[in-house]
């Protein structure tokens, strides 16, 4: 199988952080509306709020890489697929771990990102260190 290029890659995870964002911006509604009002930033609801948006994201990737046959709703747009590199199935450490490398490499100003142009295989930085690949697929 061939490997995702770049474009592609960058083309689908924005479509999958819009969605991430709504969910985000989704959960944080139901927090007022049960909280009538914004919550103290002492406040348990606050504490949920931060919870929220730290953990939607690697939840979404996670959910659907391994509910979804490694594929996020970006990923089936742009006919993509997270896969092991031995071909085995993915197991949850390792997603959440390429979850953890995927931000690194996003605060990292996008190093890990920009390695795919450098990169004879087109494999970002959590790509190499997780043992996964995100390849083309014809559907």
């Amino acid at each position: 199988m061939q490997s995702a290029g770049f474009l592609r890659r960058i083309l689908a995870l924005i479509y999958d952080s819009l969605v991430v964002v709504g969910i985000i911006l989704f959960l944080t509604l139901l927090l007022v509306i049960l909280n009538g009002g914004y919550a103290d930033p002492s406040s348990l609801i606050s504490l949920v709020q931060i919870f929220i948006t730290i953990c939607s994201g690697p939840i979404f990737y996670s959910y659907f890489w391994l509910a979804n046959n490694g594929q996020t709703i970006g990923m089936q747009a742009w006919k993509m697929r997270l896969i092991s590199s031995d071909n085995s199935k993915l197991k949850i450490k390792q997603v959440l771990f390429r979850c953890l490398v995927s931000t690194l490499s996003f605060v990292c100003l996008g190093l890990g990102y920009f390695w795919i142009l450098f990169n004879k295989n087109n494999l970002s930085w959590s790509d190499i260190v997780t043992k996964t690949k995100i390849v083309r697929i014809d559907q």
